[in-house]
């Protein structure tokens, strides 16, 4: 009984935290715009190249973070990244070769100057630049700002890059009312992994949500996050879709597994738990649309 549980681990440790499973998500989130958009594209130039931006991000980011965290300081993520970093290092490589492949099949230049600054936010995320006291410091080390980027970046990508691609105006709000959806989302989303990482960004002398007004107000500002998430969502659907009652129900069902899902994770010590089934969010998301199809 215990050896399909070892090799299950095994597996779902390579899926996770390979960044393979994250990167999956984010292209999830490209579908999933596009299916609220009306745009058929499926596996297309978008997708493609936010699964590998994500990739390679991601990969350089856990790099970077073997190189400044010593040993006694790693969780079980870094851990296990420090054991198998060649890999960690030819997926980040895969994946800025893609990206640069995939930036040639954009056909809008409005596209190219959203990367920009997207991808500078992304870069500088993980890399000390800011000179503060004497020290140097990240973007995601500027506080109560670190969610900011996440959400900023994420709802960007995945709304704004498509919407871009396709020829939508960014400005309609069509696209405000799906930009505004996401970052509901994806903001309630960094807060459950800022009160996972509490302790440690104390120990960072961080100042996140979590650490400034406490657990319980976090939950509650998740909370309303997945509420205006499913108001905006109600406009969407009644409103630039003619009351699609399918595509509502799917919302509700995202909004609530989602608190769901961050409320246990908040109790739970897992490490599999979060990239799994939190961010796996991302993805149920866009199957509980493809079902409605």
């Amino acid at each position: 009984m215990q050896l399909p549980k070892v090799i299950l681990n095994k597996i779902l440790e390579w899926v996770l935290y390979s960044n393979l499973f994250i990167a999956l998500c984010a292209a999830a989130l490209v579908w999933e715009t596009e299916i609220l958009l009306g745009i058929s594209a499926g596996v297309d130039a978008i997708s493609t190249l936010v699964f590998f931006a994500t990739l390679f991000l991601y990969g350089g980011h856990r790099m970077l973070s073997l190189q400044r965290i010593p040993d006694s300081n790693r969780n079980h993520q870094l851990k296990w990244s420090k054991k198998y970093q060649f890999a960690i290092f030819i997926l980040t490589l895969l994946g800025g070769g893609m990206v640069a492949s995939a930036v040639f099949h954009l056909n809008s230049f409005s596209s190219f100057l959203l990367l920009i600054p997207m991808g500078i936010i992304s870069i500088l995320y993980e890399l000390p630049f800011i000179r503060f006291k004497g020290k140097y410091k990240r973007l995601r080390d500027i506080g109560i700002f670190k969610i900011a980027w996440i959400t900023i970046v994420w709802s960007s990508i995945t709304v704004l890059l498509p919407a871009f691609q396709y020829g939508e105006q960014v400005n309609g709000l069509e696209v405000i009312t799906v930009f505004l959806m996401r970052a509901a989302l994806i903001f309630s989303l960094g807060l459950s992994f800022d009160l996972r990482d509490v302790q440690y960004d104390e120990g960072s002398d961080l100042k996140t949500i979590p650490i400034l007004y406490g657990r319980g107000k976090t939950i509650r500002l998740i909370i309303w996050s997945l509420v205006f998430y499913f108001i905006i969502a109600a406009i969407q659907f009644s409103t630039f879709q003619h009351f699609d009652f399918g595509k509502l129900a799917s919302a509700a069902v995202t909004a609530m597994l989602a608190y769901r899902l961050i409320v246990a994770a908040t109790v739970i010590d897992d490490w599999y738990y979060y990239p799994l089934f939190v961010d796996g969010i991302m993805i149920l998301n866009f199957l509980l649309l493809q079902l409605d199809k």
